[in-house]
């Protein structure tokens, strides 16, 4: 046999097996996972789609937790929750929440919306249906104003009597409980021992 037909051979053999026993995905994707885009332009999506689902709901309130403790990087909480108000006069729809799929590894990767019920706490505001800030921004701002510590948790919020949105980060820290951005402002505020003090400079 020439060696032509030899190499012929082996690269048909070579193909069958490679086809008849390809390659297994990894099980998992690499944490944290790649966002195909910002926190803030996810949450628009979002907010858009429930819009479009329920006319005139508005978000007030997003929840944001780590699924593997403390963090330095706010690419890992992606434990995402959106809480709606509902302008339904049905009682028990009055409030909506979207919610990260279980075991979501990126932004954006939502369930379904379930109704909540009770309707949003009346002190809560709306938040806009885009956010100024996205929040790797946030925590830039919260580290050049000399916040280097480690959180489990952001909630944001715009509560009665705040002129503007704000992140509220639970820091791992006993000592700093929470600290606290402006979305528009880029303002660091600590709260801890029940009082409130500016830090930084986050020009």
């Amino acid at each position: 046999m020439s060696c032509l037909h030899s190499f012929i051979i082996a690269s048909f053999l070579f193909a069958i097996l490679a086809f008849s026993n390809p390659l297994s995905p990894p099980s998992s994707a690499s944490y944290p996972a790649l966002n195909e885009l910002t926190f803030r332009h996810q949450v628009a999506r979002a907010v858009s789609s429930i819009q479009a689902a329920y006319p005139g709901a508005q978000l007030h309130r997003i929840e944001c937790t780590s699924t593997r403790g403390p963090l330095r990087t706010p690419l890992g909480l992606v434990d995402v929750r959106l809480f709606f108000a509902n302008p339904s006069r049905t009682p028990g729809r009055q409030a909506i929440l979207l919610s990260s799929q279980p075991g979501a590894l990126a932004w954006g990767q939502w369930g379904r919306p379930q109704y909540l019920p009770d309707p949003r706490p009346g002190a809560e505001r709306p938040l806009g249906d885009v956010l100024t800030s996205d929040i790797v921004q946030v925590v830039q701002r919260m580290r050049q104003a000399g916040q280097q510590g480690a959180f489990r948790a952001v909630d944001v919020v715009k509560e009665e009597g705040m002129t503007e949105v704000w992140w509220q980060f639970q820091m791992s820290s006993r000592n700093k409980g929470w600290v606290w951005v402006g979305d528009e402002s880029g303002r660091v505020m600590v709260e801890g021992n029940d009082e409130m003090t500016e830090t930084g400079d986050t020009s």
